[in-house]
């Protein structure tokens, strides 16, 4: 299985402490403030060397300490995974990655799948949030369309300088021509992995609610928006807004503003669903990534969902644990404990035959 065992060492509020996972489903209960997010982060830095709570890694030092050492051991197509991240306040973040004792790249590593408080955001948020999700997801199956991306990155950055510095209208013409050039590539390769992303979400929650749950999900749908005008040439678009795009020192138009929105019906999501009916939307398309990515690549999933029973009533969570345990993946869950969470998983396990593991966090670690 992906992980087995995970070892934190003056990590944050843990001075010492160990985490044994199963293969399934993995709930961590515990009060506020008793580190239920803390080992998700720390497993986030084991496997992508960054943390989604911190902009430097060290933060993560606990107390007075000058270091911490995260360990994992897990497997990749049985084979044995060891994993280990240290980090001091002296020195650089370093890794250690090996499969059967050869060193191995991060992106050979399972994908991590981290739904957060902001992903909750995603579909009635800013458009970053989405632009980031859909990207990681774009960039792990397609990840020749990640070069694509950067190309066209440094095409807008310089753009943005002319812009920004009011340089020749020369030298602004030929950053536009590139572009112009990169992002039409880019573009279809977006739009081309949308297609596929369109399909598996909404054929996943299609067959869901035509079982009888999740039927304010009747007629969900997603459309695409590329980042400037449907019925513009991007050239001409940007030639349209140079004025507008001086004034401002940005470029407004193009692939990188490329967005997605949910409908109900033809009607945005956003604006007819509620918080809780948005979190179970958000969630299934989290659920329908995994077989899109072990359709379209041998890869191993870990699935963490911090804080799941925030904005769910008890019908809703339950009818979304089924769903969640039924996954063929790995999955790490929290909760606070007291919540109807535990309840419901140990009714359901006794339907599902699946693995099982609930871990009970003290007050303080």
């Amino acid at each position: 299985m992906p992980l087995q065992r995970l070892h934190l060492k003056n990590f944050r509020l843990f001075q010492d402490k160990i985490f044994n996972f199963s293969p399934g489903t993995n709930l961590i209960l515990g009060t506020n403030g008793s580190g239920k997010t803390t080992i998700l982060e720390s497993l986030n830095i084991l496997l992508t060397g960054s943390s989604f709570r911190a902009k430097e890694t060290k933060e993560c030092i606990g107390g007075d300490k000058e270091f911490y050492n995260i360990l994992g051991k897990g497997t990749i197509r049985d084979q044995n995974l060891l994993l280990s991240v240290e980090n001091s306040f002296n020195k650089r973040l370093k890794s250690s990655r090996k499969l059967q004792d050869s060193s191995i790249k991060k992106e050979e590593l399972f994908f991590l799948q981290l739904v957060l408080a902001k992903n909750l955001k995603m579909i009635d948020g800013e458009p970053e949030i989405r632009r980031e999700y859909f990207n990681e997801l774009m960039f792990h199956v397609k990840p020749q369309t990640k070069t694509t991306f950067n190309r066209y990155q440094k095409a807008i950055k310089q753009r943005n300088r002319c812009l920004k510095n009011n340089l020749s209208k020369d030298e602004l013409s030929i950053w536009s021509k590139e572009v112009s050039s990169l992002g039409l590539d880019l573009s279809i390769e977006q739009y081309n992995f949308f297609k596929i992303f369109k399909k598996y979400s909404k054929d996943f929650i299609d067959e869901i609610v035509s079982q009888g749950s999740f039927v304010f999900l009747e007629g969900a749908d997603v459309t695409f928006s590329k980042g400037w005008e449907r019925s513009k040439k991007l050239d001409q678009s940007l030639s349209e807004c140079i004025d507008k795009d001086t004034a401002l020192g940005y470029t407004s138009k193009g692939p990188h503003r490329m967005d997605f929105t949910f409908n109900i019906k033809n009607k945005k999501a956003s604006s007819n669903l509620s918080r809780g009916q948005l979190k179970i939307l958000i969630l299934l398309v989290f659920l329908s990534n995994s077989s899109l990515l072990t359709d379209s690549l041998e890869t191993e999933i870990i699935l963490m969902i911090d804080d799941l029973g925030s904005e769910l009533d008890s019908k809703n969570l339950t009818s979304i644990l089924k769903e969640i345990v039924k996954a063929d993946n790995q999955i790490i869950l929290t909760g606070i404990k007291g919540d109807e969470i535990h309840d419901s998983i140990k009714k359901l396990i006794n339907f599902t035959p699946v693995s099982y593991t609930h871990l009970t966090l003290p007050t303080k670690a």
